[in-house]
């Protein structure tokens, strides 16, 4: 049994308070501009992901989505685990970044965009402040935003920041990166249906009251 409906009937942060007042063990997942999973475990969050992220950054990313699906599914579990620590904290910390996230939205609209330099690697180093050079060494024009954060190993939201400035003084621009050719689809085998749980039951009847 699942639970449906959209982000504008009850926001992100209602339904994480939700489903950890009805200790859920199972997903949280968001589809919309952005889409990602929360993965509970008796109403305590242990693993997130969004957009390539994981962890408190994604949920920083994920609690700025407005419009939008989502979808509890009692049961889904991952081998993962991104984030520990109480709630409060973890939300605490989601929220910061997400208003870092909020301000760069506008010029940097996705991580799955790649950058390329405008002018030569050196010319660019000049205009650019000292901090934003282990950045442009790793533009190659094939890269993503994602994969720079992942090669620099940091974080994302440091990686877009840094960008960001690029862009404001057009060292580099932004460009869509194209879709991967598509694989021939097989037929999948049909998964046995989990029956539903007292906790997605719980649920419901608190989205109900």
């Amino acid at each position: 049994m699942a639970l449906h409906g959209t982000l504008q009937q009850m926001s992100l942060r209602e339904l994480i308070d939700l489903a950890a007042y009805s200790s859920l063990t199972g997903s949280l997942d968001i589809t919309g501009e952005r889409s990602g999973r929360i993965f509970f475990f008796n109403g305590q969050i242990y693993h997130i992901e969004c957009d390539g992220q994981i962890g408190v950054e994604a949920l920083g990313i994920l609690l700025n989505i407005q419009e939008g699906m989502f979808h509890v599914t009692s049961g889904a579990r991952s081998e993962q685990q991104s984030v520990w620590g109480d709630l409060d904290s973890l939300l605490r910390n989601a929220e910061r970044t997400a208003l870092r996230w909020r301000r760069l939205w506008h010029q940097v609209p996705s991580l799955q965009l790649t950058p390329v330099l405008t002018m030569p690697q050196e010319e660019a180093k000049a205009r650019a402040n000292v901090t934003a050079h282990l950045i442009i060494d790793a533009i190659d024009g094939r890269k993503r935003l994602s994969d720079i954060a992942a090669e620099l190993r940091w974080q994302a939201i440091d990686v877009v920041e840094g960008i960001a400035q690029l862009v404001a003084q057009q060292i580099v621009q932004l460009e869509a990166t194209p879709p991967a050719p598509s694989e021939p689809v097989t037929a999948a085998q049909p998964r046995p249906t989990t029956p539903a749980t007292p906790t997605i039951d719980r649920l419901l009847a608190i989205l109900r009251s």
